[in-house]
């Protein structure tokens, strides 16, 4: 008898603790309200982001400031966008942020296989990827070294300005420049055999951020 009292009470005990853990069958479907914005980040990935003017580069320095920005988003759908001569969408909306880190790590020069600098193919980019609704609790995070070399990024600032969509533009690089590293240690060079110093170009980036009511900082 003592031993059979003594199984009843730990097996009594046992079912108090699995209890007490909460067990659930099934599931069922529970309607969760999120207060937050859509936040797109374009990043720039053509070569001259490869520049050392900033330690270690400029891109690898601009991920890590979006990883930051991460940190600070709850609730918030994250989207990413990669561009270079042409720009497509490299995260669509999200509120899995791993999966958005994951794009990010991927990201990196030559994933465009156009060259160039096309701001204007980034932000129409995003104008598509908000899914076409207002820009009330929508923004773009554009992070470049703002050398727009094809498009026209007035036009395409003015149908985000439509749209009410900001852009906050993040200029990575000096004033200064810096040569673009090139293959197998070498400096990559124009048509005419020169080798390109790329700058920051802030002007262009300041326009974009006064002209859709964003803000512009130098990274």
């Amino acid at each position: 008898r003592r031993t059979r009292r003594a199984t009843l009470r730990i097996a009594a005990i046992g079912l108090l603790v699995v209890a007490l853990g909460g067990p659930l069958w099934g599931f069922r479907w529970e309607e969760v309200r999120r207060e937050g914005i859509d936040l797109l980040v374009a990043l720039d990935t053509s070569r001259s982001m490869l520049a050392t003017d900033v330690k270690p580069n400029r891109l690898t320095r601009a991920k890590l400031g979006i990883q930051d920005l991460l940190a600070e988003t709850q609730g918030d759908r994250l989207g990413l966008i990669a561009f270079a001569g042409t720009a497509f969408v490299q995260c669509p909306l999200t509120l899995d942020h791993g999966a958005f880190l994951q794009s990010l790590e991927a990201a990196d020069v030559g994933i465009i296989p156009r060259g160039g600098t096309d701001l204007a193919s980034a932000i129409d980019a995003a104008l598509g990827a908000f899914e076409g609704r207002q820009g009330n609790h929508q923004a773009l995070v554009l992070i470049t070294d703002g050398e727009s070399l094809e498009g026209d990024w007035k036009a395409a600032a003015a149908r985000a300005k439509e749209r009410g969509i900001r852009i906050y533009t993040v200029g990575i690089g000096t004033t200064e420049g810096e040569l673009v590293p090139g293959e197998g240690g070498t400096f990559f060079k124009d048509r005419r055999g020169q080798a390109v110093t790329s700058r920051l170009d802030q002007a262009t980036l300041q326009q974009i951020a006064v002209d859709t009511g964003g803000v512009y900082l130098h990274a």
